[in-house]
């Protein structure tokens, strides 16, 4: 494989990385609780998340997937702390999905560490 098309596909690959199942569950979590139009706060939204997005592949290449995932987990606790003024539930919801991302990549890691 070719170093551009390697690249094609790692591009491909984030792209549906970021449109995964957690994404859905927290915009439908924003939909049902918010009245703000939901087109607009995908818009909006990712252009915000961009320079976190950097400043994640930063701390990941710095500081190591741990690292990386902690800032994740305190954007997660912020946004619950910042939903909490809309709807508790939402708050809520955000939070238990959170501590499921961040148990589930580690025993994704455990179990491939044994076949891999």
């Amino acid at each position: 494989m070719n170093d551009m098309s390697g690249y094609v596909i790692t591009i491909v690959a984030f792209s549906f990385f970021i449109l995964c199942p957690r994404m859905g569950a927290m915009i439908n979590i924003l939909d049902k609780n918010t009245s703000f139009p939901l087109y607009w706060l995908v818009i909006i939204g990712t252009l915000g998340s961009v320079p976190l997005l950097f400043l994640m592949a930063w701390i990941i290449k710095q500081c190591g997937l741990l690292a990386g995932l902690a800032l994740a987990v305190l954007t997660d606790l912020l946004a619950a702390v910042v939903l909490k003024s809309v709807s508790t539930k939402a708050a809520v919801e955000t939070f238990i999905i959170a501590v499921f991302v961040v148990v589930g990549n580690r025993i994704a890691t455990l179990i491939t560490a044994k076949f891999f």
